[in-house]
C-alpha cells in the first residue's frame, strides 16, 4: 500500500458498503500507471473475490461522475465493467469521488484474440447516435481536437519540466528548447492538413491503449472510459495500434480501419502516429519529475520513463527531425 492512501479508511468503507469480502482476509493493493497520476487505482480482494477501485482528484471527478451516470449502457453495449457503487467521499487525500468495478479476469490485448470484434465495437462506438446526444458537443474541427488532446498537453508538459530541469541529467540542456520547436512544428501541420479540417463527429474513447482492453479466453472488456467524449476516430485507432505501425503487419491493420471508417481517418492516423511518438518523447518527462512525489512507484516509474524517452527521441529525430537542432 502507498503512503499516501489511507489502507484503514478503504477497508472500512469497503465494509460498511457491504460488497461481499471477508474483512478478515482483505488485501489492498495500488495498481501502478505508467501513464502518470490523475488517478489513483487499487485491487481489492480476499482471496475469493476481487474488486476494482478508481479515484479521481477534483479537478477530474467529472470525468467519473459522466461514466457513472450512463455506466449500464457502456456495459451492455460496449463491454465496460459493472459499476456496483459510487464513493463520495475522500477515502485517500485530494481524490474527493471513486467508482467501485467487479474485477475482469483478463491479461492485456496483444492484438491476437478477438480482433475483429473489438474494433467492430470501437467503430460502433465511434457513430453512436445514443452517446452523441448524451455527450453533445461535437462543435470542433479535427484539427482543434487533436490540438486539444495533444499540443495543449505537451505544453503543459513542458512548463512541468522546464520547472525542473535539473531532475532529467540524462537531457542535454540544447533539448529541451527542441521539445518546444517538435510541438510547434506539429501543430503547425495539424492545422494546414486539409483533411483534418473536417468536423470533429465521432464518440470516442480517448485513451484507447492495448492496457485498456483486457481479454480472456471468453471474452473481452474495455476499461477507462472517463475520457469519454465528442472527437476524431483516427485517435482512437491511432492510440490502439500504434504499436504495429512500424511493423510488417501494419498493412493488414490499416487495411481493416479503412474497411471500418474509411481512407480519411487512415489518413489522419499518420499525423496521429507521429504525435504518439512525440508523447513518448515529452510526456514522459513530465511523467519522471512528478514520480518524485510518489516514493513507492519512483524508482520504476523513472526508468520507464527514461528507456522511453531516450528510444523515442532517437526514432523521431530518425523520422522526422533533420532540421529540429538547426
Amino acid at each position: 500500500m502507498n503512503d499516501y492512501c489511507e489502507e484503514s479508511r478503504i477497508k472500512e468503507w469497503i465494509q460498511e458498503a457491504q460488497l461481499g469480502l471477508k474483512s478478515d482476509d482483505m488485501n489492498i493493493q495500488y495498481i501502478w500507471n505508467p501513464g502518470g497520476f490523475v488517478n489513483q487505482s487499487y485491487q481489492i480482494s480476499d482471496g475469493q473475490k476481487r474488486l476494482h477501485i478508481k479515484f479521481a482528484d477534483e479537478a477530474h471527478q467529472h470525468r467519473l461522475k459522466q461514466w457513472a451516470s450512463i455506466h449500464e449502457y457502456m456495459t451492455e453495449i460496449y463491454k465496460a465493467p459493472k459499476l456496483l457503487v459510487e464513493i463520495e467521499e475522500s477515502l485517500i487525500p485530494g481524490h474527493p469521488y471513486g467508482l467501485v468495478f467487479e474485477f475482469f479476469e483478463g491479461e492485456a490485448w496483444k492484438g491476437q484474440a478477438w480482433q475483429d470484434e473489438i474494433l467492430s465495437n470501437i467503430s460502433e462506438l465511434h457513430g453512436d447516435p445514443n452517446l452523441k446526444r448524451v455527450l453533445g458537443g461535437g462543435e470542433k474541427t479535427c484539427a482543434e481536437a487533436m490540438i486539444d488532446t495533444y499540443i495543449h498537453r505537451f505544453r503543459e508538459d513542458m512548463k512541468i519540466i522546464d520547472a525542473d530541469r535539473e531532475c532529467l541529467p540524462f537531457v542535454k540542456a540544447e533539448t529541451f528548447d527542441v521539445f518546444h520547436k517538435m510541438t510547434d512544428q506539429l501543430e503547425k501541420e495539424i492545422q494546414q492538413a486539409n483533411h483534418f479540417q473536417c468536423p470533429a463527429e465521432d464518440v470516442v474513447h480517448n485513451d484507447l491503449s492495448q492496457h485498456n482492453i483486457l481479454v480472456n479466453e471468453e471474452n473481452f472488456c474495455m476499461i477507462d472510459w472517463d475520457d469519454l467524449t465528442i472527437g476524431d476516430a483516427a485517435a482512437d485507432y491511432a492510440s490502439l495500434l500504434w504499436p504495429w505501425v512500424y511493423s510488417k503487419e501494419w498493412p493488414i491493420w490499416e487495411g481493416k480501419v479503412r474497411n471500418l471508417s474509411g481512407k480519411q481517418v487512415v489518413d489522419r492516423m499518420r499525423l496521429y502516429f507521429k504525435a504518439k511518438l512525440l508523447d513518448d518523447v515529452i510526456d514522459v518527462l513530465a511523467d519522471y519529475v512528478e514520480a518524485e512525489k510518489y516514493p513507492e512507484v519512483k524508482e520504476r516509474t523513472q526508468e520507464r520513463a527514461k528507456a522511453t524517452h531516450l528510444c523515442a527521441l532517437e526514432l523521431y529525430i530518425a523520422r522526422y527531425g533533420t532540421s529540429l537542432y538547426e
